[in-house]
Formats: C-alpha cells, sequence, structure tokens
C-alpha cells in the first residue's frame, strides 16, 4: 500500500513539531526506511504511472490529457512583484467561462506571428496550439507556483523571442477590462500566463491493482493506464485485496487546525495500516510529496527503537 500525503512536509521539516506528531505517524516515522527525495506531488503521481522517472523540468500534461504533440498549455496566472522578484501563483484564479474567453479573445493576435492558437481547455486551464514547438525548454506549472519566477524561465535556442512574446502578454493583460473589474470584486488579475506541458508520456501497463484519491491527475493516470480508480478520498471504502495499491489523501490545509486533520488520519488510516503491516500482511509506503519516502515492512514494524 503506498499513500500520498500531500501537505505534510512542510510540518515534519519544522523540528519544533517533532513532539507533537500522532502516534502511528510517529512510528512508520521512526521506523520505516527513509529515502530523501524533494519531488512534487504532481511529478511524483507522473513517476507512478510512467515507464521512466521524469527528470526534464517540464511534465507532459498535454499529451497525457490529449494525445496533441505540437500543443503546449498557456495557463493564466498571477504574477506579484515582492521586493526584488516576480511570484507566480496559479492555485486560486478562479476565472468564469465568459472572463476566459475575452481573455484569450484579447491576446490571442500577439500569438499570430507564432502560429499560435489559444483555446480553453478549462476555463483555468488554456492551450496552445503550434504549427511547429519553440526549441526551448519549459517548467511545470505545480513546480512553479507559489514561487519566484527567476530560475523557472524557459531555455533555449528560441529563448528571445518567448521571453519578448511573454512580457508582450502581460503588458496586453495589465490593461484589460476584465482585469479592471475582477480587481473591483476582490479577485486576483491574470495579468500573465505560464508556457509549459509538452513531451511524451510513456505509461506503464496497470501499474496497480487499484488506485483512489481525488484529483484530476490522478483520474488522467488511470485512465491512461486502464487502472481502476475510486474517484473518493475516504480510506473506509477502500477494499484490499493482494496487489499494489495506490492512495492518494487529501491536501492537508495548513490554516486550519492541521493537527487535528492529522489526528484523525493517524486514527482512522495509519493505525489500522500499521495494524496489516505488524501481522505480515502488508507493506506500506508513505510518501510525503517535497520530503521524502517512508517504506516500513512487518519486520520494520518489530524494531525495539
Amino acid at each position: 500500500m503506498t499513500l500520498v500525503l500531500p501537505g505534510l512536509a512542510v510540518i515534519l521539516e519544522q523540528n519544533i513539531n517533532a513532539s507533537i506528531i500522532p502516534k502511528y505517524l510517529a512510528k512508520i516515522i521512526a521506523k520505516g526506511q527513509f529515502q530523501k527525495d524533494s519531488i512534487g506531488l504532481s511529478r511524483s503521481l507522473f513517476n507512478h504511472f510512467s515507464t521512466e522517472p521524469f527528470t526534464a523540468t517540464d511534465l507532459p500534461i498535454v499529451d497525457l490529457a490529449t494525445g496533441k504533440s505540437q500543443t503546449l498549455r498557456a495557463d493564466p496566472c498571477y504574477l506579484h512583484a515582492d521586493r526584488d522578484r516576480l511570484l507566480l501563483f496559479s492555485d486560486n484564479v478562479d476565472l468564469r467561462k465568459e472572463e476566459s474567453t475575452a481573455l484569450i479573445a484579447e491576446i490571442q493576435p500577439l500569438f499570430d506571428d507564432f502560429g499560435g492558437i489559444l483555446s480553453q481547455s478549462s476555463n483555468n486551464e488554456w492551450l496552445l496550439d503550434m504549427q511547429a514547438l519553440p526549441e526551448l525548454s519549459f517548467t511545470a506549472l505545480p513546480e512553479v507556483s507559489g514561487k519566484g519566477i527567476d530560475g523557472y524561465l524557459p531555455q533555449g535556442n528560441d529563448q528571445q523571442d518567448w521571453i519578448r512574446l511573454w512580457n508582450e502578454v502581460q503588458m496586453k493583460l495589465y490593461g484589460s477590462e476584465v482585469n479592471q473589474r475582477r480587481i473591483e470584486d476582490n479577485k486576483l488579475p491574470i495579468n500573465s500566463v505560464w508556457f509549459w506541458g509538452g513531451g511524451q508520456f510513456k505509461a506503464k501497463t496497470s501499474p496497480y491493482l487499484q488506485v483512489q484519491g481525488r484529483s484530476r491527475l490522478l483520474t488522467l493516470l488511470a485512465d491512461k493506464t486502464d487502472t481502476p480508480l475510486i474517484k473518493n478520498s475516504d480510506f473506509s471504502i477502500m477494499s484490499l485485496h493482494s496487489g499494489k495499491h495506490l492512495w492518494l489523501a487529501e491536501q492537508l490545509d495548513i490554516e486550519n487546525d492541521w493537527l487535528s486533520q492529522i489526528e484523525t488520519f493517524d486514527t482512522q488510516v495509519l493505525k489500522p495500516l500499521w495494524q496489516q503491516c505488524l501481522r505480515g500482511k502488508l507493506t506500506i509506503a508513505v510518501e510525503l510529496p517535497d520530503h521524502g519516502r517512508y517504506t516500513l515492512s512487518a519486520l520494520d514494524c518489530w524494531k525495539f527503537w
């Protein structure tokens, strides 16, 4: 059983929290075999279903979702000036369909010389269909959101032209009436796009007997590999049979009583899994995106420390 627990890394990496970690999570941390790994959630999920781990900066979300080979994502986002750097935010842009349509229409002329056509995959996800992809390496949006962008800009032969295009998009969006109305409504303006999502996805053949969790990316990966999926994060409904299982927990809400959330998870999920592992019925792998992986066997459970 592989458990993926997003959001927990930031708690464990603060030493002040060590004394309040609940019982069974503390046991797994103390007795499990730890492998440090700083990859994020999206890359982790991709790697679970890919024939080879992704080492490039980008992730092939377009190929996975659409199968298109000459298309990039150009997702709407908000850039915030913070002293001497620009921070990118994309998780809570909350665009309505009419806003998305209007913004795309405003910036489409900028892409004409590049042979690009913008369209909506969803309100918050835009596609850029190209006659030919640029000679550039991009960085996956989930690995940039919330961070300064300086170390993540496109690299390659076409860098100068695409940075210019990117700056022109920002200038056009700055004066958009859509953004003026969003600011009046206390919403984040959409003042940029982020190019990413190229490359090819090579899937494993049914790597898991069953996967469970509420995630669009997990759904796409399960569909691609013909893996049975339960679109629910309630662990109590998971039915364990002989084979490999993957369970994706809900993102830990750091802003709202995170300790209570972890304690509930400890009692309802980790305790019964620990008991089964102790009896030799399963091996547990607890994966913490941006931190690492703890693997626990029955022998590990019986360690005296």
